[in-house]
């Protein structure tokens, strides 16, 4: 069963124009577009809360990246559900 669901609530459109942040229960997280040589890619990234991105110490970050795509940011939320599952 999923903890995030973020249907309707994020979509590519949305992640062209800006960042998508969120948290679930002691987990923040943050979907985002990275440019790239390459093209375009998705990162997820997840810490412990209760600071934010900028406040909390990078070794506590877990990034992964994905296609810019529906495939790529749906993979990218699966990501985030099983990181939670496993690190809280």
């Amino acid at each position: 069963m999923k903890t995030i669901d973020l249907e309707g609530m994020i979509s590519i459109p949305y992640l062209k124009k800006t960042v998508f942040t969120g948290s679930h229960r002691e987990m923040n997280f943050m979907i985002r577009r990275q440019e790239g040589e390459g093209g375009d890619r998705i990162e997820a990234v997840a810490w412990p809360g209760p600071f934010i991105f900028s406040l909390t110490e990078e070794e506590k970050k877990c990034r992964q990246d994905f296609d810019f795509s529906e495939e790529g940011l749906n993979q990218a939320i699966v990501w985030l559900n099983r990181h939670y599952e496993e690190a809280f």
